[in-house]
């Protein structure tokens, strides 16, 4: 029987994220040292997964998201989907995953796509559905990106 399940991503997962990282670097642009970055990641315990699979057999990975930022601000820093799930619920069980464990942050922030690219749309619909608010606009990597950010308001108890 194949489960599906949100988990820390391991070294055994490198393979098949870098496929998906191919499958994304016509949206994202090249990523030379993405599998670098993805170990260093993995080893810090900021890569998180979806998997397909089952305890006798290999898993797939579904989707893939890197951690960053600090405790107070945390930051989404890539997010992507295997092509042949997307609107499956995938890209929004990780950013459930990323707001669970960056639960003290103030700001949960993204660079995501601008609204001119027709691609980029489901993932900035992804974003505003989950409470996220569109922002600045600038350069990265030589492509035009938004930023999105999602603020949480803290009640602060008073005694009177």
């Amino acid at each position: 029987m194949t489960r599906v399940y949100t988990d820390l991503a391991k070294p055994a997962d490198v393979v098949s994220w870098l496929e998906i990282v191919r499958e994304v670097e016509p949206l994202f642009g090249l990523m030379p040292d993405f599998e670098k970055t993805l170990l260093r990641k993995i080893e810090q315990k900021s890569a998180l997964c979806v998997r397909a699979g089952n305890e006798d057999g290999p898993t797939v990975v579904l989707g893939g998201m890197l951690l960053g930022g600090t405790s107070a601000d945390g930051w989404i820093r890539w997010l992507a989907v295997r092509g042949s799930v997307r609107r499956g619920g995938i890209g929004r069980c990780l950013v459930r995953a990323a707001l669970d464990r960056m639960g003290e942050a103030d700001t949960i922030s993204l660079d995501t796509f601008c609204e001119e690219m027709v691609a980029g749309r489901p993932a900035r619909r992804l974003y505003a559905q989950m409470g996220f608010s569109p922002g600045v606009t600038g350069e990265a990597d030589g492509q035009l990106r938004q930023r999105f950010v999602l603020s949480r308001v803290r009640e602060i108890a008073t005694q009177q």
